[in-house]
C-alpha cells in the first residue's frame, strides 16, 4: 500500500508538472503570436524539445505556390532542409499523407511512408492549418525510439499551439499587405520611407556612409491610360516595376511605388556619379523598352513611354530622408520641364543640371532606326 501510495503521488506530481508546462507553453505561444510567426515557430520548437528531449528535428511546411515548402528547419541534422519543396501529390511522403488525411500520422501508422531524414527512428507529421491554399504541417523527428511514447503529448501540445500559429500567420499576411503594393509588388510609400530612414540613420555612423535616392515619374502615363485603358495601364506599371528591380542590383537597394505612376529607388552605398550613371541607364532602358504587347493594336498614334528621373544623394545634397526626397522630387520636375526622358541632379554649384542622357527626340530617332 505504501508503494502504491508513493507511485500515485509520483504520478500526480508528474501530471501537475505536465499541466504546468502546458500552461506555460500556452502563455509563451500567446506572447509570441504578438511578435511574429518566427517567434511562434521558435516557441513550438522549444516546447517540443522540452517535452521530448529525444527530438532533434522540427520542420515547418507551408503551402506556397501549390507546393509544400519548408519555411523553417530547426535542428542541426536538418538545417539544410530549409526551402525544401514537396509536391502536394507526393503521396509517398509522410507529411503529404498527414495533410491529406487531416490528422497526425506517425512513422508507426504509415511504415511505408518516406520520412524527411533517413536517420529518423521516430517521426510524426501534424497538420497545423488546413485552410485551402494556406495549409501548414509540422514534422517532428528523432533518433530515439523512446520518443514514440511522447507522440500523444506532442500532438496535444501542437493542437494548443495552432491558434497562436494561425494568428501569427494572419498578422504576417497583414504586415506584407501593408508593406507591399498589391499591383507591382514593390514597397509602399510608407514602408519605403521607414526603410529609407533606417538606412540614412545607419549611414550617419558609417565611415563612408552614403546613399542615393531616385525619384522616377512616368512620362505620358495619363495619355497611355486614356488611349489603351486602365487594364493596360496596370500592366505597364507592372512592367516598369520589373525594370526598376533590374536596376537595383545591390542587395541593399530599395525599390518602391510612391503612388500612381511615380516610383522611388535607393541605391545603397552609391556615390553620386555612380548613381547618376545608373539612373541614366535606367532611363534609357525604359525609353527603349517595347511595351506594345501590353495593349491591343488600334489605329491611333502610339504613346511613347519614357521616364523623368531626379537624383539626390546623402550626404552631398541633403542630410535627412525628408530632405533627400524633396531634392530628388525637385530634380525630377526639372527633367520633366526640360524635355522629359532624362536625369537631373544638383551640380557642385547647387544648381539643377540635366544629364547627357537621351531626350524624347533622340529616343524617337533610335526607335525609327
Amino acid at each position: 500500500m505504501r508503494a502504491q501510495s508513493h507511485a500515485d503521488r509520483f504520478a500526480l506530481r508528474l501530471t501537475r508538472e505536465r499541466e504546468a508546462a502546458f500552461v506555460e507553453a500556452a502563455r509563451r505561444l500567446s506572447d509570441a503570436a504578438r511578435v511574429s510567426i518566427d517567434a511562434v515557430r521558435e516557441e513550438i520548437d522549444r516546447a517540443v524539445r522540452t517535452l521530448a528531449p529525444g527530438i532533434d528535428v522540427v520542420l515547418f511546411f507551408e503551402e506556397l505556390d501549390a507546393e509544400l515548402v519548408c519555411v523553417a528547419a530547426c535542428g542541426e541534422r536538418v538545417a539544410f532542409f530549409g526551402g525544401t519543396r514537396l509536391a502536394l501529390d507526393d503521396d509517398a511522403a509522410l507529411i503529404v499523407q498527414a495533410l491529406r488525411h487531416g490528422h497526425r500520422l506517425t512513422a508507426l501508422d504509415a511504415p511505408a511512408a518516406r520520412l524527411m531524414h533517413p536517420g529518423d527512428v521516430f517521426a510524426v507529421a501534424i497538420p497545423l492549418v488546413l485552410d485551402a491554399g494556406r495549409r501548414c504541417v509540422l514534422y517532428v523527428g528523432g533518433v530515439d525510439t523512446a520518443a514514440n511514447a511522447t507522440a500523444d503529448r506532442i500532438v496535444q501540445l501542437v493542437d494548443g499551439a495552432t491558434p497562436a500559429y494561425r494568428i501569427a500567420l494572419e498578422r504576417a499576411d497583414d504586415r506584407v499587405r501593408a508593406e507591399y503594393d498589391g499591383l507591382t509588388g514593390l514597397l509602399t510609400a510608407r514602408a519605403f520611407r521607414t526603410r529609407l530612414g533606417a538606412m540614412i540613420d545607419r549611414a550617419r555612423f558609417a565611415a563612408l556612409g552614403r546613399a542615393s535616392v531616385l525619384f522616377v515619374d512616368t512620362d505620358r502615363f495619363k495619355n497611355w491610360n486614356d488611349t489603351y485603358g486602365h487594364a493596360s495601364g496596370d500592366a505597364l506599371l507592372r512592367e516598369l516595376a520589373q525594370l526598376l528591380r533590374a536596376a537595383a542590383t545591390d542587395p541593399g537597394d530599395i525599390v518602391a511605388r510612391n503612388g500612381g505612376d511615380e516610383f522611388c529607388v535607393v541605391f545603397a552605398d552609391a556615390e553620386k556619379s555612380s548613381a547618376i550613371e545608373r539612373a541614366e541607364r535606367l532611363c534609357a532602358s525604359i525609353a527603349e523598352a517595347d511595351f506594345s504587347g501590353l495593349h491591343a493594336r488600334i489605329s491611333v498614334e502610339a504613346v511613347r513611354i519614357s521616364a523623368s528621373i531626379g537624383v539626390a544623394c546623402f550626404p552631398v545634397d541633403a542630410h535627412s530622408p525628408e530632405a533627400l526626397l524633396e531634392k530628388a522630387d525637385e530634380a525630377m520636375y526639372h527633367s520633366k520641364k526640360t524635355g522629359r526622358n532624362g536625369v537631373s541632379f544638383f551640380g557642385v554649384d547647387a544648381k539643377l543640371t540635366r544629364g547627357d542622357g537621351a531626350t524624347e527626340e533622340r529616343t524617337a530617332d533610335r526607335r525609327r532606326e
